[in-house]
C-alpha cells in the first residue's frame, strides 16, 4: 500500500497572513506522489483543521502494515508556542500554524510513533520552524506565523529524536533558525523548497533520498531563497531508494553502559587496582 496525506493553507483567516503558494504545493505534490503510485488524500485551506490533518493522519498511521508506504506533506505557516512541559531549551514548542489553530510537534510525535515497525513514512514540510532570521527578500514572503498572531495560541526537526532513533525520513524547508519562503518562480506561487524539490525528483526519478538532497542542495539556499533544506533519518533509510519501502538503518546502537549487563568496564578495573596499589604502599611503606 501507498497512501499519501497532503496539506497546504494559504488561507488563514482573521490574521493577514495569509499564503499564495501553499495550495499550489499540495496539488503539485499530489500529482507527483500519484505517479509514484500513491493513493493521495487532499486537505486544502478550511479543510486543514487541527482536527482533520490529526484524524487523517492517525488513520494513516494506523492503517500502515509491513511494507507500506505513507507519505504526509505540509505546507503553511510554522510558528513558535510556549512550552508548557518544561522538554524545549528555549521555552518553546515549534507547531504548525493549520487553519483554525495549531499543531505541536509533540502532537505529530505522538501520532507518528505507533506506525508499524516495518512501514515507511517520509514527512515533508516546507515552512519555518524559527522567526530569528531578520532578512526578508522581494522575491519571497517568509512561512512563519509569529506566535501573537496564531488562533488558539514551527514541526521540530527531528521531534526530539537523534537521526539514528528516527523512524521516519523528514524534509524540511529549512534549519530551524531560518525562514522557508512562499515564492513565485516562471510565473507561479510555491514554496521554493516544494518547487525545487518537485523538480530535482522528476529529474531522476530513481535517486536514493542522499542523491536528491545532494541535488536539491545545488540549487538551495541562493541569493533568492536563503533556506537551506534539510534531509533527517537514520542512515539505511536516507539510502532508500524515494517514495520506496527503506532499506533497514546501518546507524549502530549505543554500546553498553559501565556495569550494564553484570559486567564491569575497563576502567572500573583500573581504578580498583590503583586503590589497591596504594593500600600496599601505605602499609608496606610504614
Amino acid at each position: 500500500m501507498k497512501k499519501a496525506l497532503c496539506v497546504g493553507i494559504n488561507n488563514y483567516p482573521g490574521t493577514s497572513s495569509d499564503l499564495k503558494g501553499c495550495v499550489n504545493d499540495a496539488n503539485d505534490w499530489t500529482d507527483l506522489l500519484r505517479e509514484y503510485g500513491f493513493t493521495v488524500e487532499k486537505l486544502l485551506d478550511s479543510q486543514g483543521t487541527r482536527t482533520n490533518i490529526k484524524n487523517k493522519l492517525s488513520d494513516l498511521v494506523n492503517q500502515a502494515g509491513a511494507d507500506d508506504v505513507i507519505v504526509f506533506t505540509y505546507s503553511g505557516h510554522g510558528t513558535s508556542v510556549y512550552d508548557l512541559d518544561g522538554e524545549e531549551g528555549d521555552g518553546y514548542d515549534e507547531a504548525l500554524s493549520v487553519y483554525d489553530g495549531t499543531l505541536k510537534d509533540d502532537e505529530l510525535r505522538e501520532i507518528i510513533k505507533d506506525i508499524h515497525p516495518d512501514a515507511s513514512l517520509v514527512v515533508i514540510s516546507d515552512s519555518c520552524f524559527s522567526g530569528t532570521v531578520t532578512r526578508v527578500l522581494s522575491e519571497g514572503t517568509p512561512r512563519y506565523m509569529p506566535p501573537e498572531k496564531v488562533l488558539g495560541g514551527g514541526v521540530k526537526q527531528r521531534l526530539f529524536y537523534p537521526e539514528s532513533g528516527m523512524d521516519e525520513v523528514l524534509i524540511s524547508g529549512c534549519s530551524d533558525r531560518e525562514y522557508s519562503y512562499d515564492a513565485y518562480i516562471n510565473g507561479r506561487y510555491n514554496g521554493a523548497m516544494s518547487r525545487y524539490a518537485i523538480d530535482t525528483i522528476r529529474a531522476n526519478k530513481t535517486a536514493t533520498y542522499e542523491e536528491f538532497y545532494s541535488n536539491l542542495r545545488s540549487l538551495l539556499p541562493s541569493g533568492s531563497f536563503p533556506q537551506t533544506p534539510q534531509l533527517e533519518g537514520n542512515t539505511g533509510h536516507k539510502g532508500s531508494l524515494l517514495f520506496e519501502k527503506f532499506n533497514e538503518s546501518t546507524d549502530q546502537e549505543p554500546g553498553p553502559e559501565p556495569g550494564e549487563n553484570g559486567s564491569m568496564a575497563w576502567y572500573w578495573w583500573v581504578v580498583i587496582v590503583a586503590v589497591i596499589a596504594v593500600i600496599i604502599f601505605f602499609f608496606v611503606g610504614r
